[in-house]
């Protein structure tokens, strides 16, 4: 469906909410207004239907900041920003709500509202039998039109983006005594993308097309770098209903499961039949090269001493010995995998070209394998999905 609802809320019940309904198909309005309060939002129920629901919130109840935050380990690090920006915040940082923005460079820009706001919205809108498709802070669904900034008044408030997810929400009296101070902290001043006129000393204002403040926000909305619908709050799928409205697909769905596990059954009795009668033919053809073995208990272990015996205790034993010496390292990263093996046995070297999903995996493994051998490890290079490494390994 090309219409969706958009709505943006008050921070308290008492507070308006502004709403529109925007045909994307036919680019235009099919209708729009305002409620006195947040439980006029029933009102809207008929109106959302099937449609799409975007929920833009006041950025005065959000705090958008940034934090320096290598690339590498990001994913482990996220977990600690709460404690990260304890000091900068206000409340108890289990009682708040943490989702992360676009990065620029080493900055992560971060969105952090409290849980008892997030669910006095959710609360609203339930009440109202309206379901959320994203939660955005107003401020950064405004279009920066390639430009530094952004700005639009909103009621008696001023909205400003300044970044890819950074922005605040100014009341109209702060303007003029706020915005000079945050131009003060840039090398230069920046170009702002203008939705509202006006003019502001030391700024260059691009005008942009004088739209209706909700049209605005509904058209940046979808390009939006964060959704406060996230952890915790990330809506979760209506199974029954869709299972309700596709009745007989579903059903048909679980039979082709069923006789697809059936088959699948079938396929793995024959494997283990199959590998039942290979196991057999090998041990018969062990005892036939290794006369006088009745009893096997481990075949491949058994192959292998026989090999190391074949082979002596020449070069080619060291070698085995080497590498059994490297079984628990080996073991101990399975997705670490040696590509190449060349052994000098007049240097008592090995040297093996592996690759592994990170460069934490090699050098892990050099940690397991510097208990028996001396190693050395070249330089390592990284493509999209994996790292590789020469890696040369000598008795100590």
């Amino acid at each position: 469906m090309s219409e969706r609802l958009f709505i943006r809320l008050g921070r308290t019940a008492e507070q308006p909410c502004s709403w529109l309904v925007w045909s994307e198909q036919e680019r235009e309005i099919i209708a729009s207004g305002e409620l006195p309060d947040a439980e006029a939002l029933s009102t809207l129920t008929e109106r959302a239907g099937q449609r799409p629901v975007d929920v833009l919130v006041p950025s005065s109840a959000v705090t958008l900041t940034e934090v320096e935050l290598p690339e590498k380990g990001q994913r482990q690090a996220v977990k600690a920003l709460p404690f990260m920006l304890e000091e900068s915040l206000a409340e108890d940082v289990d009682e708040l709500h943490f989702v992360t923005g676009p990065r620029q460079g080493e900055s992560l820009s971060v969105a952090v509202v409290a849980h008892e706001q997030m669910q006095t919205w959710l609360s609203w809108l339930a009440e109202a039998g309206l379901k959320a498709k994203q939660i955005v802070p107003d401020c950064l669904a405004l279009p920066l039109a390639e430009c530094d900034w952004a700005m639009m008044a909103f009621n008696q408030d001023y909205l400003v983006r300044t970044g890819a997810g950074a922005g605040m929400s100014l009341n109209a009296n702060w303007l003029n005594a706020a915005l000079p101070r945050m131009i003060e902290s840039r090398e230069q001043a920046p170009r702002v993308a203008g939705y509202t006129e006006f003019d502001v000393a030391g700024v260059e204002i691009e005008p942009q097309a004088l739209d209706l403040p909700m049209l605005v926000l509904a058209q940046g909305i979808v390009n939006a770098p964060l959704n406060l619908l996230s952890g915790t709050y990330t809506p979760k799928r209506e199974y029954g209903k869709h299972l309700t409205l596709w009745r007989n697909a579903a059903i048909t769905i679980v039979i082709a499961i069923v006789l697809a596990m059936v088959n699948k059954g079938l396929n793995i009795h024959q494997l283990n039949a199959e590998q039942e009668r290979l196991r057999a033919q090998s041990e018969a053809i062990y005892k036939q090269v290794i006369p006088g073995s009745s009893r096997i208990v481990n075949l491949r272990s058994q192959m292998d001493r026989e090999l190391r015996n074949l082979k002596g205790q020449g070069g080619g034993g060291e070698f085995f010995g080497m590498l059994e010496g490297l079984e628990p390292a080996f073991t101990a990263i399975p997705n670490l995998k040696p590509t190449t093996l060349r052994f000098d046995a007049g240097r008592g070297e090995l040297r093996m070209q592996v690759t592994a999903k990170s460069y934490a995996q090699i050098e892990q493994f050099q940690q397991l394998a510097s208990a028996k051998y001396r190693v050395d490890t070249g330089s390592m290079n990284s493509s999209e999905d994996q790292v590789t490494s020469t890696i040369t390994l000598r008795g100590k």
